[in-house]
């Protein structure tokens, strides 16, 4: 086989999803071709993507030292660099990449998404409206162009770029979680409530006792204790990547269990069943529109302390979002004007200033209940003062086929 046709196949592997068959034939290529430049960026790719950021830089590197005018390795590096938290170097990796096929999109998203974290919201949206033009379907410039323009305060434009996304994916999360925001704004509130469904699509499930157990109560202290020592558990989190803010979070809960997790798993799955079972088919919904028949979780579990929050956010690639409660601190109550410690719906996060003048939704948390909400909602957690533990377990259903 020529060069030119393993090249090509290996494309048409990536392009498919086929990662390591196209890793196969890039690693034979480079074989015989050391810093191939196409090769060795499509084969970075593939080590960025897994998280292998040193495989990825050398590749790079050898890419724009073979070909300094060649666009998709600058691109690529600075994707690289992005991910190794250098921002500067990103910065002027893609800069690069303009400089070298000014019509390509992807650099300016990168160097909108590095403004948006510097605060500069009003140039970062001009990054994405540039990244518009050359490429007008693209999905990530246009959902953040919509979050810089909330940040901005410029709502109708706002919605205009929500419109972009969802006029090709109707249930696309973070586009319909911008639109919420723009339509809390702009006053139209029976939109906003449709996609909320407060009461149908976002309303707490109550479980029973599970058999072996004297009371909620005694079921959650097992419960808790099982979560307290498991050996996902991290308090090195990165504010960047989640939303829990002073304590502590156990990823892939199910990958280990002991009697009380097990018992919740199957807790949790006659629960999310009997819901699902009762949601009705809307065409038009983006929620409704998509009751699964097949799906899968992913689960874990935080663990806030005094003053421990979650901040306001969505869950881009979910369907269905919730939360159950393991453990809640005395001081959370019903009767607490303050909301200290409950489930706040409505408020925008990722640096969008709330301007809402309605009274925000939340629910207080109680033993044996679970909340469960479009991913879309956002969602976040008032801070609690006084001791004791809120423990949560969080899940998100995707779904499958």
């Amino acid at each position: 086989m020529q060069l030119s046709e393993a090249l090509s196949l290996a494309i048409s592997h990536q392009n498919a999803g086929r990662d390591q068959a196209a890793a196969e034939i890039y690693d034979r290529i480079l074989a015989v071709d050391p810093g191939n430049p196409p090769a060795a960026t499509l084969r970075a790719r593939i080590h960025l993507k897994r998280g292998e950021l040193e495989e990825a830089d050398r590749l790079t590197e050898a890419a724009v030292r073979r070909a300094p005018d060649y666009m998709q390795a600058w691109n690529a590096r600075g994707d690289l660099l992005d991910a190794r938290k250098e921002p500067a170097a990103a910065v002027e990796a893609w800069r690069r990449a303009l400089i070298t096929g000014p019509g390509n999109t992807g650099p300016l998203v990168g160097i909108g998404n590095q403004l948006q974290l510097e605060r500069k919201a009003a140039a970062a949206a001009r990054a994405y409206a540039r990244a518009l033009t050359g490429q007008p379907g693209n999905a990530a410039a246009a959902n953040n162009l919509a979050q810089a323009l909330l940040i901005e305060g410029d709502v109708t434009g706002a919605l205009a770029a929500t419109d972009r996304v969802l006029e090709r994916d109707p249930t696309h999360v973070r586009a319909t979680a911008y639109r919420s925001v723009a339509l809390e704004e702009l006053g139209e509130y029976d939109q906003v409530d449709r996609l909320i469904a407060q009461g149908s699509a976002t309303r707490p499930i109550r479980f029973p006792v599970p058999a072996g157990y004297a009371d909620h109560a005694d079921f959650n202290a097992a419960l808790s204790e099982e979560i307290r020592t498991h050996p996902n558990l991290s308090g090195d989190l990165d504010p960047l990547r989640r939303a829990i803010r002073g304590g502590a979070y156990v990823s892939q809960l199910f990958d280990h269990k002991g009697p009380a997790i097990a018992a919740f798993e199957r807790m949790l799955s006659e629960g999310l069943g009997d819901y699902i079972a009762s949601l009705s088919k809307d065409p038009d919904h983006p929620f409704f529109a998509r009751i699964p028949e097949r799906y899968a979780v992913n689960i874990w579990a935080n663990i806030l302390g005094d003053e421990g929050h979650q901040s306001a956010h969505i869950h881009n690639a979910g369907w269905l979002s919730g939360t159950y409660y393991a453990a809640i601190p005395e001081t959370v109550s019903p009767d607490d004007e303050t909301r200290a410690g409950w489930l706040e719906f409505n408020r925008p996060g990722y640096g969008i200033p709330h301007r809402g003048t309605r009274p925000l939704d939340a629910i207080c948390p109680e033993l044996g209940m679970a909340v469960v909400f479009p991913s879309y909602v956002w969602h976040s957690t008032v801070p609690f003062r006084g001791g004791g533990e809120r423990i949560s377990i969080a899940f998100d259903l995707h779904i499958d086929g």
